[in-house]
């Protein structure tokens, strides 16, 4: 079984600590290293080059986010997944500009924070349920008002993609989609492609909580 190399960084010991504690628990993890400051996890994270950073926002010499960016830049294979107290979409949409795969709130349980690592090493992006009602609102609003990514904002959805949504959402397979709105069925799933990409959502099951949670149906 590989184990997933994992750095550490909050600049309050005792959460530090009672997160380094907990993710040792787990027998999926190696906690390679922990920081107090921006500095020493830019140190760290090149002395050592963890698959994850678990990282908070706050902290007294850079921002999280910046340290991010970093991170990111001069180390592409490692991933940087934020836990944080922060729940604003200021903060959520800098952090993944910053080109973070997570967002967790510090109010995670240990399951959520090792399934998020695991998720995270594997390549996908993962955020805590009130993150992700928090983008599900974003992204219908941004969807019906229109937006552009120079504002950091959502890419819109077409009429045509909002239509095909709340078709998937009603259980609809690919083919019934296409007979009702006279296409094929092959366009109907270059639809559904696009709205995963769009929404940066891996599957048919995300799309559908998305949609529910940002009040599209």
């Amino acid at each position: 079984m590989i184990r997933i190399r994992v750095q550490v960084v909050d600049d309050h010991d005792i959460v530090r600590y009672g997160i380094v504690s907990a993710l040792r628990l787990s027998d999926r993890i190696d906690v390679v290293a922990q920081a107090a400051t921006a500095a020493e996890a830019l140190t760290e994270c090149e002395r050592l080059r963890p698959d994850v950073v678990l990282m908070d926002i706050s902290m007294p010499d850079l921002s999280g986010i910046e340290v991010c960016e970093r991170i990111r830049t001069r180390f592409p294979d490692t991933r940087v997944l934020f836990l944080t107290m922060h729940q604003s979409p200021e903060y959520v949409n800098q952090a993944l500009k910053s080109g973070a795969c997570g967002y967790l709130l510090k109010t995670a349980g240990v399951p959520e924070i090792v399934t998020a690592i695991q998720e995270a090493f594997a390549g996908n992006h993962v955020f805590s349920e009130p993150v992700e009602k928090l983008m599900a609102q974003q992204y219908a609003r941004v969807a019906v008002q229109g937006g552009s990514r120079e504002s950091n904002e959502p890419m819109r959805l077409t009429r045509r993609e909002l239509e095909i949504l709340r078709h998937i959402v009603d259980g609809d397979t690919s083919q019934r989609i296409a007979d009702i709105l006279h296409i094929s069925p092959r366009t109907v799933e270059a639809h559904r492609a696009n709205l995963m990409q769009k929404l940066g959502l891996r599957n048919t099951a995300a799309l559908v909580k998305f949609a529910i949670a940002s009040g599209l149906v």
